[in-house]
């Protein structure tokens, strides 16, 4: 460990002070060979530094704080010019340099017109007389004082507002003994002391008056009130039958709960279906659970969660009918008597499938970025990559680099989600943020149930499109005009070219295909302009050639080309 001498400088070092200072006060301080750190500390303090220079601007900058010049130059020293810590220090460490304050002055009297900070105080003259004299007082920064210019027209002005003051005082004192007599008269009245009741209020008909305005606004407050209650409780009885009739209407259509749960999962959103789904699917268990248990069997429709989650949304209450339960109590409950274990267990298996469902809206927004103009081949390479990631992440969720993407030039994001805004948005939708001023978008919070009804939706719109792209529709038709043998040939020779570029994607002259010199000979060149279109090459006239910078998506063009030519062969096969 380290020495006695070598842990006291560090102690000291670490309040500010420089290893040569500290090591002073310890050997001035040192005791029968023993270090005192706080003996140090004090020496220290007394004795500071001197080896640097210090600002006269700092000083005075922490002066003007409330501290004493020679408490700001020791801190400055100890904290090393730094004026913020310097005055943190000074702060939290007693200022040995600075006197008591001495205690202001009694105040006597205040003068009205002067400023706040003067009072009048007394002084005894040499002939004995008491003479009033003006008083300065520290102002709220305890360090200005201000100048007192007392002319005519202030107090002039001082005088009238004394006299409305003292107006308003007395018109004030009347009315108050006026409403103490006509108390103390009904007081009397009441206790069969005093004279007519009617006659004394009659003598005062301006507090009749006051009360009658004050019952009439009362009274008007009260209708208004009323009315206003009466209109919200109409406007909601109105919400309500069209409700109800809208729900009528909706549920007259339902052919079963399969067909209430597409309705929920179509026209409303995925968090609302889901808090909808998850109370059905609680309510269900209770009562499998426990069938005999009357509680678990009645639902009150006023509780808050039930009208959110059961009762709002279209659908909700029809499936609890399916379920067993009906409606008692003029609507305000729902109960089932006798419950039908093995129907309601099955009810609950179809609603737990659809739990989740409708989770993205994957599908909807590839449409919108094909009618933005994006081919095929381009959704079906987005979807592939998108499916490709979320199973990772759904089967790694806690994986930071698996949950963020890049957005620089040439990355997945940039080549497959950013050129169409649409699927930037279903990025969002599963929840990826950008982070670091867009450099990348991250999955903060998967959800895993979510990620896989996701690459759910992707497997299907997968297999939905890759059999109508370019380069299946290109294979398809040569091999039905020319036969196996040149869309082999076709084939083979896309696969040379795109594993050259992948092999050595810096070699620019793999990057440009010469389809006439490939193709001509065999008739096929018009197919091949299709097949290498649909990969990803820029088709001019008779030559292909790679973009330069979507490395990634020449693996997904190749693992396409290879799924379209096994789904060609095999339904050429099945024509035979």
């Amino acid at each position: 460990g380290a020495s006695p001498m070598e842990a006291a400088i560090a102690t000291l070092a670490g309040m500010g002070f420089k290893r040569a200072h500290a090591t002073r006060g310890l050997e001035a301080t040192k005791i029968n060979g023993q270090y005192q750190v706080s003996q140090a500390l004090n020496w220290c303090l007394a004795n500071p530094d001197t080896s640097g220079a210090i600002d006269g601007q700092a000083v005075k900058r922490i002066m003007n704080m409330g501290f004493s010049k020679q408490h700001a130059e020791n801190a400055l020293k100890i904290k090393r010019g730094d004026v913020e810590q310097a005055a943190l220090w000074c702060a939290m460490n007693a200022d040995p340099g600075k006197a008591e304050k001495k205690a202001p002055p009694k105040q006597k009297k205040n003068m009205r017109g002067f400023a706040s900070n003067t009072t009048v105080t007394s002084r005894v003259s040499k002939g004995g007389s008491r003479k009033p004299a003006l008083t300065k007082q520290s102002s709220a920064q305890g360090r200005f004082a201000r100048h007192i210019v007392d002319t005519p027209e202030k107090q002039r002005k001082r005088k009238a507002e004394r006299k409305a003051l003292e107006e308003e005082y007395e018109k004030g004192q009347e009315a108050l003994k006026k409403e103490k007599t006509v108390k103390a008269t009904r007081k009397n009245a009441h206790n069969g002391s005093g004279g007519d009741v009617k006659m004394r209020h009659e003598a005062d008909p301006v507090l009749a008056a006051v009360k009658k305005r004050q019952n009439t606004q009362k009274q008007q407050a009260a209708a208004k009130a009323l009315r206003a209650a009466k209109a919200a409780e109409e406007k909601k009885q109105k919400e309500l039958k069209a409700r109800n009739a809208k729900r009528q209407q909706a549920e007259s259509k339902f052919q079963g709960v399969q067909d209430a749960l597409d309705y929920l999962v179509k026209n409303y959103s995925v968090e609302r279906v889901r808090e909808t789904l998850t109370l059905i699917i609680k309510v269900g268990k209770r009562i499998l659970k426990d069938p005999t248990e009357p509680k678990f069997r009645r639902i009150k429709l006023s509780n808050a969660r039930v009208q959110r989650a059961m009762v709002r949304p279209l659908g909700g209450m029809y499936i609890m009918r399916k379920l067993g339960f009906q409606e008692g109590e003029e609507g305000a409950v729902m109960f089932m008597s006798q419950p039908d274990t093995k129907s309601l267990q099955a009810h609950l298996k179809t609603v737990e499938k659809s739990l989740n469902r409708g989770a993205t809206k994957l599908p909807e927004l590839f449409r919108e970025a094909e009618a933005k103009g994006a081919s095929s081949e381009f959704i079906v390479f987005a979807a592939t990559e998108l499916q490709r990631i979320l199973a990772a992440i759904a089967e790694l969720p806690g994986s930071v680099p698996l949950r963020s993407l890049e957005t620089a030039k040439g990355s997945v994001y940039a080549e497959r989600f950013a050129p169409y805004k649409s699927l930037v948005t279903a990025l969002s939708e599963l929840g990826f943020e950008e982070h670091q001023n867009g450099r990348y978008v991250r999955l903060t919070k998967p959800d895993v149930a979510v990620l896989r009804e996701a690459v759910g939706d992707l497997n299907r719109e997968i297999a939905a499109r890759t059999l109508n792209t370019r380069v299946a529709k290109a294979l398809r038709g040569l091999l039905g005009k020319h036969g196996k043998a040149k869309a082999i040939h076709l084939v083979d020779k896309a696969r040379a070219c795109i594993g050259r570029i992948q092999r050595s994607p810096g070699e620019k002259r793999y990057w440009a295909v010469d389809l006439k010199r490939l193709f001509d000979a065999n008739d096929t060149i018009e197919y091949s302009r299709d097949v290498f279109a649909g990969l990803g090459f820029t088709v001019k006239d008779n030559e292909a050639e790679w973009g330069g910078s979507d490395v990634n998506g020449l693996g997904l063009a190749l693992a396409h080309l290879d799924h379209v030519w096994k789904a060609a062969l095999v339904a050429a096969s099945g024509k035979q």
